[in-house]
């Protein structure tokens, strides 16, 4: 097809030759002013193309930033979560797991990025309707917590295992999906072994289940979604609670610092520490808004979170007095979730709004209320969780943040009714008329649970690509090799901190609260030859504020350094 510059040439040589024809029949003067007028018309024709020529530059310019973006939005999103039903009238901007369970994305779309929703590639399987993906890491850690405090819970100078994530996702139909993650946290391996032998002396059974302590096998996700609009859907199974943006996408590929939050985590601020897990149904979608923006939601009715403990019982003989003993009850509380077996009412609502204005990011609330008092209690105590969240970007630099606050209604109230529940319990199997045990005692352990608490934490990053690192070996086979310096700032703040409670003969005896707070910093530098891949590096300040000891490590000093080194990555 010819350009409109070539067409205007020939068009105006051809009146040029016209005019030949009749120049001889006219007057010098007529010559002249029609040259002129030749003259000012390929004047306004050449200003014409060059104004056609800069209107299509600029929209090149702008496909070509269009897609940057979203390429740079693929590159740094990348941690699983629960992904959002498909949209099928406007095209979705990798969003921002990971690249596990995502939708079809559409890289010149100007439609806001979803940062909590998307997961890209993983293994296609047969028929393209089953995708397997996954994501695990490791590290390295040294630091100098004080001699006898292993940090967390192995040697101060170690390899951990963190875990290793299997996920499928299978579209059975065009509206219908399951997804499903399973989780090997800290594990190598479980090994049960049932038999008998026998013998001249008779028949010995043996039952032994073996594996490393510390080590979680579990279902992480497993729900089933039926959309019944176009971006909206009805989500039923295990998913992941939406409070705070760090539980949802807390896959280690996504961060670049190779520990998790002291709100989210060590010290949790959530009502059940990251990744917290419950059974639900609910609603998940999203609306448009404006010519970029995006409005995602996501409400469930879950069982919710409760106490939990773990009893062990002792008994103590009082030296000088025959036949006098005392029995101890030692519990472990925490709240927990995971109630799957239909053993707790269904008590608690979760929900999160999340709004993306454009590509650079969103800004999200969220929040949680259930009951949480075991169900042997004839009462209930509500605990309540809101939280806010944002991820921006600006060029290559990049800021995420989250706050929570958790409220636990009157803590110390559920503590003693369920120490004299306890108590009662034991006291109602001793012995009738033996006189063996003289009392019986309940000790509580706690969880750090405190009736209100709060944390908050901010990272920030910049995404370099400097020219030498992608001619280096390091970046030369790789299509964005990145290095990424990076800066998070933690707070944590626990209120009344219940550790210990002893009820002697179903009377409170002993009751320990205090104040705890506890800051950190961390600054790292990792290294991404891939956006599914991070070797880290991580210098690693705890310091107490308030309270008798550090709340994580659990250690009674001022301070802790560490140095952290991390692999993370996803398929």
């Amino acid at each position: 097809m010819r350009s409109p510059l070539r067409l205007s040439v020939l068009a105006l040589l051809f009146i040029h030759a016209l005019a030949s024809i009749s120049v001889a029949q006219e007057t010098p003067a007529d010559v002249q002013q029609k040259l002129e007028s030749l003259a000012t018309q390929l004047q306004q024709q050449q200003q014409q193309i060059e104004t056609l020529q800069r209107s299509q530059q600029e929209l090149l310019d702008q496909l070509k930033a269009a897609r940057a973006a979203a390429s740079t939005t693929t590159g740094t999103s990348n941690a699983a979560t629960a992904p959002a039903p498909e949209a099928t009238s406007q095209p979705k901007v990798a969003q921002g797991s990971d690249a596990r369970t995502g939708t079809s994305e559409t890289p010149s779309s100007t439609r806001a990025a979803r940062y909590v929703d998307w997961q890209g590639g993983g293994v296609k399987i047969g028929d393209d309707r089953v995708k397997v993906g996954g994501y695990g890491s490791l590290r390295f850690e040294s630091n100098d917590v004080p001699s006898g405090f292993n940090m967390p819970g192995g040697s101060a100078s170690a390899f951990t295992f963190r875990r290793f994530v299997v996920t499928t996702d299978a579209r059975v139909a065009p509206r219908l999906r399951v997804y499903s993650e399973i989780e090997y946290e800290r594990l190598h391996g479980i090994e049960a072994e049932k038999g008998f032998e026998r013998s001249a002396d008779g028949l010995k059974f043996k039952q032994t289940t073996e594996g490393n302590a510390g080590g979680e096998l579990a279902v992480e996700q497993a729900w089933g979604q039926l959309n019944f609009a176009e971006n909206h859907g009805v989500r039923a199974g295990v998913v992941l609670v939406p409070v705070g943006r760090f539980n949802l996408l807390h896959d280690d590929d996504y961060w670049d610092i190779p520990r998790r939050t002291l709100t989210d985590r060590d010290a949790s601020v959530l009502p059940v520490k990251a990744a917290w897990r419950d059974l639900g149904a609910g609603l998940v979608g999203s609306f448009n808004v404006g010519r970029s923006g995006k409005l995602d939601y996501q409400v469930y009715a879950l069982n919710g979170a409760a106490l939990d403990f773990n009893m062990e019982q002792e008994i103590e003989t009082e030296a000088g007095a025959p036949g006098a003993a005392e029995l101890v009850l030692n519990s472990e509380m925490q709240l927990s979730s995971g109630f799957f077996d239909g053993t707790k009412s269904a008590t608690a609502v979760a929900w999160r709004a999340a709004y993306s204005p454009s590509l650079n990011g969103e800004f999200a609330l969220s929040g949680y209320h259930g009951k949480y008092a075991p169900s042997f209690l004839d009462f209930r105590e509500p605990i309540t969780s809101v939280a806010y969240d944002h991820k921006w970007r600006w060029k290559g630099f990049e800021t995420e943040a989250e706050a929570v606050y958790t409220s636990m209604g009157r803590l110390d109230r559920v503590m003693g009714a369920f120490g004299q529940a306890a108590f009662n319990s034991a006291n109602a199997t001793l012995p009738s008329g033996s006189g063996a045990f003289t009392s019986a005692v309940v000790e509580m352990e706690l969880a750090n649970l405190s009736r209100t608490r709060a944390g908050v934490w901010s990272d920030f990053k910049y995404h370099a690509r400097p020219k030498w690192l992608k001619n280096s070996f390091l970046g030369s086979s790789f299509e964005d090799p990145q290095i990424i310096p990076i800066v998070r700032y933690e707070r944590v703040w626990l209120n009344g901190v219940v550790d210990d409670i002893e009820i002697v003969n179903g009377a409170v005896a002993g009751f320990s609260r205090e104040n705890m707070e506890q800051e950190r910093w961390t600054a790292g530098l990792s290294y991404r030859p891939s956006v599914q891949f991070a070797v880290q590096a991580a210098y690693e300040h705890n310091r107490r504020i308030n309270g008798s000891r550090l709340i994580f490590p659990k250690v009674p000093v001022d301070s802790t350094n560490g140095m952290i080194l991390g692999m993370a990555f996803s398929f």
